[in-house]
C-alpha cells in the first residue's frame, strides 16, 4: 500500500510489540543512545556531511510510522533532511572539561527521557558540542521503534568510514546493505516450509518456563512493594590480567565469551533460588548473515530455560546447545506467533516470568578508546543518568578488545541490597573461573 505517495509496509513483529505498548500508554517509547568524546582537530563540515551520508544510506533512520485505518500500523521512508537540520551544533562556554562533561551528560539524559512521535519526527536526535577546537562531544539518541542495539556498531562504523573517506582515505569503503523496508516486507511474508517447525519449537520452549519459581526468602525483602521499590545498579570492569583470566577460563570450557558470561549470571541466580530451572530472557538479533549490516528494528526478547547443573562444564554445554537452537529458530514473525499460539512471544513488556535478563554487546577488534583519522575517540563517554527499571535481575555486558564492562540492575522489591551486592561479587567470581 501507499501513504502520502510513498510505498508503505507493515511493522515487523519487534516493532509491532513496541508500537502496541506505546498505543496502550505504557511509555513514551524506548530509546537507544551512543556518545563519543572526540579529541583532536575535528573537521566539523566533513563530520556532518558524513552523518548525512549514513542517514541517506539507511532508510531505518528516516522512518515514519502511522496507523493506516483497517490496515494497521505501517511505515515508510522520508527523504534525507538538509544537512543544516541533521545535527544540532553548539559551542559550550564551560570553564573546565569537567563542567563541559556534566553539561553533555545532562543533555544526553534529557534526550533519552523525551518521547518519540514518528508520525512527524525523524527517529534520531543528534548533537555535536564543542568545548574547544580540539575537544567535541557527539551525542545521539534513536527511537527503538526504528532501530535496535545494532545501531551502535553500524551507525558508528559507517560514520567513521565516511569521515575518513572525506579526509582522503579511499580505502575506507562501506559495504552495501539492503534497505530495511525491503527486509521488513519480506520478513512478514508467508513463511517457507520451516515456519511450522519454528512455531513448534517456541511452543515447546514456552511450555518449559516455570511459573512459580522465586528467589530464596533470605534474598527477598520482607515486605515487597513493587510500586515503591525502585532499582539498584552495580557494576564492574574487567581489563588487563583479570580480562585475560576470564577469557582463558572461557576457552578452557570451550565457551564463547557470550556463553561464559551467561554461565556466570545463571550460576549466580541458582545460588539464590531453589528452583530446578530458570528462564533467562535475551535480546535475540533475528538478522540473517546477509542482513548483518542491516540497520533497523529486528531484535526480539526471547527466553532460554536453563536447568540446574552440578558442574560448570555441564551448564556451559547446555547453554551452548540451547543458544544454537535459539539461533536456528530466531526467524519469528507474526505468523509464527499465530501458529505457535504463544501470544506473548517476543513481547517487550515486563512480567514475573522475565525476572532474569541478559544482554551482550560485542565490539570486535575495537577498543573503548580508538584512533580514527587523527582523532582519539572515547566511546560511551557521556552516558545518560537514568534509572533502569527491571522486574528482577538484568546483566548488560559491553565487550571491547581491551575491556569488558558489566552493569547489573536489581529490583529492590525482589532482592535485598545485600543479596544484590552478593550476586554482583558472585558473577565476577564465576567469570574468573
Amino acid at each position: 500500500m501507499h501513504h502520502e505517495g510513498q510505498e508503505a509496509v507493515p511493522l515487523t513483529l519487534p516493532q509491532l510489540l513496541i508500537h502496541r505498548n506505546l498505543r496502550h500508554g505504557t511509555g513514551s517509547g524506548p530509546t537507544l543512545e551512543l556518545s563519543y568524546r572526540i579529541e583532536g582537530p575535528l573537521d566539523v563540515p566533513a563530520f556532518i556531511a558524513s552523518v548525512g551520508e549514513v542517514v541517506s544510506r539507511h532508510d531505518a533512520l528516516r522512518l515514519a510510522v502511522c496507523d493506516c485505518g483497517d490496515f494497521g500500523p505501517h511505515q515508510w521512508a522520508r527523504k534525507t533532511p538538509p544537512l543544516a537540520r541533521l545535527v544540532t551544533c553548539q559551542k559550550i562556554k564551560a570553564g573546565s572539561e569537567e563542567r563541559f562533561s556534566r553539561y553533555a551528560v545532562g543533555l544526553a539524559t534529557k534526550d533519552v527521557a523525551e518521547g518519540w512521535d514518528l508520525r512527524k519526527d525523524f527517529p534520531f536526535r543528534l548533537r555535536l558540542l564543542q568545548h574547544s577546537p580540539d575537544l567535541h562531544a557527539f551525542i545521539a539518541t534513536f527511537s527503538q521503534l526504528a532501530v535496535d542495539g545494532s545501531v551502535r556498531a553500524i551507525f558508528g562504523g559507517d560514520l567513521w568510514r565516511a569521515y575518513r573517506r572525506r579526509l582522503g582515505n579511499h580505502e575506507a569503503i562501506t559495504e552495501p546493505s539492503p534497505q530495511f523496508l525491503d527486509v521488513a516486507a519480506q520478513r512478514e511474508a508467508p513463511a517457507s516450509g520451516n515456519g511450522l517447525d519454528i512455531a513448534d519449537f517456541w511452543q515447546r520452549r514456552y511450555a518449559r518456563i516455570p511459573r512459580d519459581w522465586a528467589f530464596l526468602a533470605s534474598s527477598a525483602p520482607d515486605t515487597p512493594d513493587t510500586a515503591e521499590a525502585g532499582s539498584l545498579q552495580t557494576g564492574f570492569v574487567l581489563e588487563g590480567e583479570r580480562l585475560r583470566t576470564m577469557r582463558r577460563a572461557a576457552r578452557a570450557h570451550n565457551a564463547s565469551e557470550f556463553i561464559w558470561i551467561q554461565h556466570a549470571l545463571t550460576s549466580t541466580v541458582f545460588e539464590h533460588t531453589d528452583a530446578d530451572s530458570v528462564p533467562v530472557w535475551l535480546p535475540v538479533d533475528t538478522r540473517s548473515m546477509r542482513e548483518r549490516r542491516q540497520l533497523g528494528m529486528l531484535t526480539l526478547n526471547l527466553p532460554m530455560v536453563i536447568d540446574r547443573a552440578a558442574a560448570s562444564s555441564d551448564l556451559v554445554r547446555t547453554l551452548t546447545g540451547d543458544w544454537v537452537d535459539t539461533l536456528k529458530h530466531r526467524r519469528v514473525t507474526r505468523e509464527t506467533v499465530d501458529a505457535s499460539r504463544v501470544t506473548h512471544l517476543g513481547d517487550t513488556s515486563g512480567g514475573p516470568e522475565r525476572s532474569v535478563r541478559y544482554a551482550y554487546l560485542s565490539h570486535p577488534r575495537n577498543r573503548l578508546r580508538d584512533t580514527i583519522g587523527g582523532l582519539v575517540v572515547n566511546y560511551g563517554a557521556y552516558a545518560p543518568l537514568i534509572e533502569r527499571v527491571v522486574s528482577g535481575v538484568q546483566l548488560k555486558a559491553g565487550s571491547w578488545d581491551d575491556s569488558v564492562h558489566f552493569r547489573l540492575t536489581f529490583n529492590r522489591s525482589r532482592l535485598t541490597e545485600t543479596a544484590a551486592r552478593q550476586m554482583t561479587l558472585a558473577v565476577r567470581r564465576h567469570l574468573l573461573g
